[in-house]
């Protein structure tokens, strides 16, 4: 019987090992992400208005983050790129983050700010990004 109990402690355990090693290609940043399934930043794009305050979780890979602080980043997918910034700044992310793979979890939202035209008329612009609450980010390549 203890033989038995020490056979499975140990199946367990290893079985534990290869389960955590998968997860050290990334670093998670934020909560954990619960959602299941991935939307295309296109699919979400092609109907923004109609995707304004909805979760979703994307993939994509970091074109650019804050070099201050790491307090946004821009995601890319194919074409598409939308800035990510962090909800309530409770995270942030490596400032060397640009160029590596990430899944994100958010709330698409829609902001919009004054700009000049080129008649030096004051515009209003729309603007998208996401309030992420989950980052996982490929960890970097070893030097």
């Amino acid at each position: 019987m203890k033989f038995n109990f020490v056979l499975m402690l140990s199946l367990c355990l290893i079985g534990c090992n290869r389960e955590s090693s998968v997860n050290h290609a990334t670093n998670l940043f934020g909560d954990a992400i619960s959602l299941d399934s991935t939307t295309a930043l296109s699919t979400i794009l092609d109907k923004k208005d109609e995707n304004i305050g909805k979760e979703f979780k994307v993939e994509g890979v970091v074109a650019e983050v804050c070099q201050k602080k790491g307090c946004w980043m821009d995601l890319k997918d194919g074409d598409n790129m939308v800035t990510v910034r962090f909800k309530d700044y409770a995270f942030f992310v490596p400032k060397d983050g640009a160029g590596r793979k990430a899944v994100i979890q958010g709330i698409f939202t829609k902001g919009n700010y004054e700009d000049t035209d080129e008649h030096g008329n004051t515009v209003n612009k729309d603007y998208y990004q996401f309030i992420a609450s989950s980052v996982a980010l490929e960890k970097a390549l070893p030097d």
